[in-house]
């Protein structure tokens, strides 16, 4: 072999090796790039899905305490309706707030779960405003709110890849008393 050819597959061997590096590197660079934007916006998500459940939980609450201020079988402290419709109307802009960037980060299906949640948390507004008073419609539409509320959670678990099983409806719920309610699951 001619040094001049020698030369040239050394050449030709460095550019290749170049060329090997710069695409395995522009690779890695992309691969990192893509997870961390993931995350960022998986940050972004869960926060925004934070936001929207303590929203319309604090006016699901004041709901509640208005209906029990009104004889209704809820196991919180009643609220008269002066200072709770001043409540309500506060939550109810809090929980259109965080709806309008819930419409912007939610997948498809976690939109549609909370949209089932806050209709269900306004039929319990028309208690809460003493448009409705039977007290086994209340706890029918209590039921309903709260199965509405562990479709989202389980909406929001599996568009943030958590896969860790069901959670029960009636976590963490009070009987008010006398009331006995059917088991949904």
């Amino acid at each position: 072999m001619t040094p001049w050819t020698v030369q040239l597959i050394t050449l030709l061997g460095v550019a290749l090796g170049a060329l090997a590096s710069f695409v395995s590197t522009r690779l890695v660079d992309r691969s990192r790039w893509q997870r961390e934007e993931k995350l960022r916006w998986d940050t972004k998500r869960l926060e925004c899905y934070s936001e929207f459940s303590a929203a319309i939980m604090r006016f699901i609450n004041i709901e509640d305490r208005m209906a029990a201020g009104l004889g209704l079988p809820a196991a919180v402290e009643p609220l008269n309706a002066d200072p709770g419709l001043l409540a309500l109307a506060t939550a109810e802009a809090d929980v259109s707030l965080y709806w309008a960037q819930l419409l912007i980060l939610g997948s498809p299906e976690v939109v549609r779960t909370a949209q089932d949640w806050r209709n269900e948390a306004w039929q319990l507004e028309s208690f809460a405003r003493g448009y409705r008073n039977d007290p086994a419609d209340f706890v029918t539409a209590a039921q309903r709110r709260r199965e509405a509320r562990k479709r989202f959670y389980a909406a929001v678990r599996a568009d943030l890849g958590i896969l860790t099983g069901d959670i029960p409806v009636d976590l963490g719920m009070r009987e008010p008393e006398g009331i006995q309610e059917a088991d949904s699951d």
